[in-house]
């Protein structure tokens, strides 16, 4: 059975580390994403963005439920591109993942692309 997965509003011109907040049916959610990238890919000569996940560099997402004593962290998880992850009531997946080393803490379009997903278990 084929999810019905909803993209993610990751907007990757707003630069990484970030977060925002999603309410699904009655709950919200807060997701984080962020890079980690060796300082040896950083000061790289070259220009032009990084597919991820490869070797010292990759994206780590995590998500918190809100519950009524607060936030509740249920994952934490270094990212693979197509793998479907079960998160508690949620699935999550991740189409693509591609940096440009200036949205480390950076602001502005410079051909980053972050696609994921989420839906309902």
């Amino acid at each position: 059975m084929t999810l019905p997965f909803r993209r993610l509003p990751i907007d990757p011109a707003e630069g990484f580390p970030q977060s925002f907040r999603l309410s699904l049916e009655d709950r919200t959610y807060e997701f984080q994403l962020y890079a980690n990238v060796t300082e040896e890919l950083v000061d790289a000569a070259s220009t032009g963005p990084l597919d991820l996940p490869r070797k010292g560099a990759f994206l780590v997402l995590s998500i918190a439920r809100e519950e009524p004593t607060g936030l509740v962290t249920i994952f934490r998880r270094k990212l693979v591109p197509n793998l479907e992850y079960a998160v508690a009531e949620l699935a999550v997946v991740f189409r693509t993942m591609r940096l440009d080393r200036r949205n480390l803490n950076g602001v502005g379009a410079f051909g980053s692309d972050v696609v994921g997903g989420v839906a309902l278990r």
